[in-house]
């Protein structure tokens, strides 16, 4: 669904470990594995985003879209909305230039948000 999208992103920044896309209910709808991150449980990590970021959402302080960035020791977990009930997760090296791959995931928003 989302391969070549996420080859894409990946072809590009390099420093990326996994791509994934989850739903604010907490359920992981596919991601990609593009070298080991063994030490990380993201699909727990991705559970938990969605319920942070649920809560957030009822607050109505928060922006419909977001980029959000959490240092995880040597990676970064980075969190991009794709629309109000799924979000993009993403863990990389903490080498990633977060400005370049923003670039390129809002490049590709639409055609992320359109195989939703």
């Amino acid at each position: 669904m989302f391969e070549d999208i996420f080859a894409k992103v990946y072809d590009k920044n390099k420093e990326i470990k996994v791509l994934g896309v989850w739903g604010k209910d907490g359920l992981v709808l596919e991601k990609k594995y593009f070298s080991p991150a063994d030490d990380v449980d993201l699909d727990f990590t991705g559970a938990e985003l969605a319920d942070v970021l649920a809560k957030i959402d009822k607050t109505k302080i928060a922006p419909n879209k977001y980029f959000l960035k959490l240092n995880f020791g040597e990676y970064y977990l980075l969190i991009y909305s794709l629309t109000p009930e799924f979000f993009l997760v993403i863990l990389a090296d903490n080498t990633v230039i977060t400005g370049k791959l923003s670039f390129y995931l809002d490049l590709y928003r639409e055609k992320l948000v359109y195989s939703l």
